[in-house]
């Protein structure tokens, strides 16, 4: 755990933003780590990185998932994803009194379809850039997909991960599956974070950092990051590590386990999942 004297120098540096130290206020197998991080104590919402302004999308509407109902969607993930889909999306249907997507294994169906598939995983997050890859390439994906989403997960990123070289072999990945196929659209995800290691979340932000930079300004980005991040109040959930480094942590109010989403937390963000679907449609 942190000193407390060690976040207060580290808050410090942030001059005027943040005074003192104060109290905030605070699935499927492969079963992630246990969580093994020391006890821990909010501090005073340290200011994040700042991230590239995404740009906005409208706000959901009958008309907006419609228009998704039009589509065929191909939406490659594990666990998080798995929430997303089959408890988060069926409630902001039915929210907005329109006919849920279809949900289907692998290729999407024609429209108003999702073609949900779950990913290869190995301790090498290039097993599943490499699953994807051979799903658009050799399986199939443009000729029945309009959109395709790749989501990786926080089990591909910790502490150990190379963030520069895992995120210029997706950036790569994908400039040439954009480039081979235009008429397909891609929509990039950020990496899910957790209330579990802190340099493991404090990875992830380094890794979403990288995401936004590249992606958030055209509206090519579902920020799933920082929806699940934020609570119900609006207040960002940040803290820093021993090291001085600012990271997000998934809202209490969102999760079941500290990773994976609960009912609450799958609807948030499968709101902002099809939002960002519904600016890309079309």
């Amino acid at each position: 755990m942190a000193k407390p004297y060690a976040l207060c120098a580290v808050i410090a540096a942030f001059g005027a933003m943040l005074i003192g130290c104060t109290a905030s206020a605070g699935a499927p197998a492969p079963s992630p780590p246990a969580p093994s991080s020391p006890a821990h104590t909010d501090t005073a919402s340290p200011a994040p990185a700042s991230p590239t302004a995404a740009a906005e999308a409208p706000p959901l509407s009958p008309e907006a998932l419609e228009r998704v109902d039009e589509q065929r969607i191909f939406f490659a993930h594990r666990s998080v994803g798995e929430d997303i889909v089959t408890m988060g999306m069926p409630q902001v249907f039915s929210r907005y009194g329109v006919a849920p997507l279809r949900v289907v294994d692998g290729l999407p169906d024609g429209a108003g379809s999702l073609g949900d598939h779950w990913l290869d995983q190995t301790d090498d997050p290039a097993t599943k850039l490499d699953d994807f890859e051979a799903w658009i390439r050799d399986e199939g994906v443009p000729a029945h997909a309009d959109i395709a989403v790749m989501k990786l997960g926080y089990v591909d990123v910790t502490a150990e991960t190379d963030v520069p070289a895992l995120f210029d072999a997706y950036r790569s990945m994908m400039q040439e599956l954009e480039s081979a196929y235009p008429e397909l659209a891609f929509l990039h995800v950020t990496v899910s974070v957790t209330d579990w290691v802190p340099e493991n979340n404090a990875a992830i932000e380094r890794y979403n950092q990288l995401m936004r930079g590249e992606y958030g300004a055209d509206g090519r980005l579902f920020d799933l990051a920082a929806t699940i991040s934020t609570c119900s109040d609006g207040e960002a959930r940040l803290d820093i590590t021993e090291a001085g480094e600012t990271y997000r942590r998934i809202c209490p109010e969102y999760t079941r386990d500290g990773g994976h989403l609960n009912e609450r937390g799958a609807e948030v963000a499968a709101e902002e999942f099809l939002r960002r679907l519904a600016a890309i449609s079309g």
